[in-house]
């Protein structure tokens, strides 16, 4: 049985989520970080228009940089360092793989000017259940 991300940002109450992190980097660049399942699902049925979002990044998009995701230009993650903003919101179920990958791969030893947070984040009884039941 997978996660129905759907019900899932739902329960988390998303939208809300979504609207305080416009407010709070009201008039700053956002780049989105993740463009599987669970973000598809954000840009489908949630209002992002608040934010000021200049692209998505993916690790997919080092090799597919082609067209754009969501009407947004596709950023690859080797291209973030040289690109101006001051947001990278991760938009995954599960953040832990992208958060060891962008801070001890991607940026390591480097001088970030810019904030890493996770839009909605999976608490740990939340991640356990998963686990347990085989839903990541």
């Amino acid at each position: 049985m997978k996660t129905n991300f759907k019900d899932y940002l739902e329960k988390k109450h998303a939208q809300t989520i979504i609207d305080k992190f416009a407010l709070e980097y009201k008039d700053k660049k956002v780049i989105l970080y993740g463009a599987e399942l669970f973000a598809g699902d954000l840009f489908r049925n949630y209002d992002l228009s608040e934010l000021n979002i200049i692209g998505v990044s993916d690790r997919d998009f080092e090799r597919h940089r082609e067209g754009d995701y969501y009407g947004y230009k596709k950023i690859s993650p080797l291209d973030l360092l040289e690109t101006e903003f001051d947001l990278l919101l991760i938009t995954e179920y599960d953040d832990s793989e992208s958060k060891e990958y962008l801070k001890k791969d991607l940026f390591h030893d480097k001088d970030i000017k810019f904030k890493i947070k996770t839009l909605i984040k999976l608490n740990i009884i939340e991640f356990i259940h998963d686990t347990v039941n085989g839903d990541i």
